[in-house]
């Protein structure tokens, strides 16, 4: 009996040995992670048969309307017998001995020596004109046409047609005023209409 009681002594000694026996701590385990690759997405093949898209056309341009150019005023030109009128009454107020002047769009008139050639005329003329500044005027009735010579001291005249007066007299200082007018025009603009030359 003892020794029955023996070998159950050494056997609970020896379980509880086993029992008692250090275990190895073994390190956790990570959780299993699964990395998900993106996918990239498929790129259609292009064959030789397939057409590139075109890009869309571009918008259209829109452009401003230009802006109308100012109407400009119709420049009436006087034919030479548009002045006929304005040559024979200049020509009754001049000495009919005197055959040589030149005579401007609005009645301004230059007398030279009978022998003096037409583009010596001329060319003193327009001199003469264009190098004119206001001055004094002397005013006259014309003794056969109907209106008046103005005459400057440098041997500058023009004529005054009454019918640029409309009805009624015309006062002296307006007469003065529309001659001073004329000569001021034509030493502007400087356009000779007639030549008298002697035969």
């Amino acid at each position: 009996m003892r020794t029955i009681f023996f070998y159950v002594l050494l056997l609970c000694m020896l379980t509880s040995c086993i029992e008692d026996k250090p275990k190895t701590i073994e390190p956790p385990t990570p959780p299993e992670t699964t990395m998900e690759v993106p996918e990239i997405p498929e790129v259609p093949e292009v064959h030789e048969t397939d057409t590139i898209p075109e890009p869309p056309p571009p918008p259209p341009v829109v452009k401003a309307k230009p802006k109308p150019a100012p109407k400009k005023k119709k420049v009436v030109n006087k034919k030479p017998e548009d002045y006929k009128s304005l040559i024979f009454n200049v020509q009754l107020g001049i000495n009919p001995d005197r055959k040589n002047w030149v005579l401007f769009k609005n009645g301004t008139y230059l007398i030279f020596p009978n022998n003096t050639a037409e583009r010596d005329a001329i060319r003193a003329a327009k001199k003469l004109m264009s190098n004119y500044k206001k001055g004094a005027l002397s005013t006259q009735k014309s003794s056969f046409a109907k209106g008046w010579i103005a005459a400057t001291n440098t041997g500058i005249y023009n004529y005054i047609d009454r019918a640029s007066f409309g009805k009624g007299i015309p006062k002296q200082e307006n007469i003065l005023k529309k001659g001073l007018d004329n000569i001021m025009k034509d030493a502007k603009e400087l356009e000779i209409i007639y030549i008298n030359q002697p035969k």
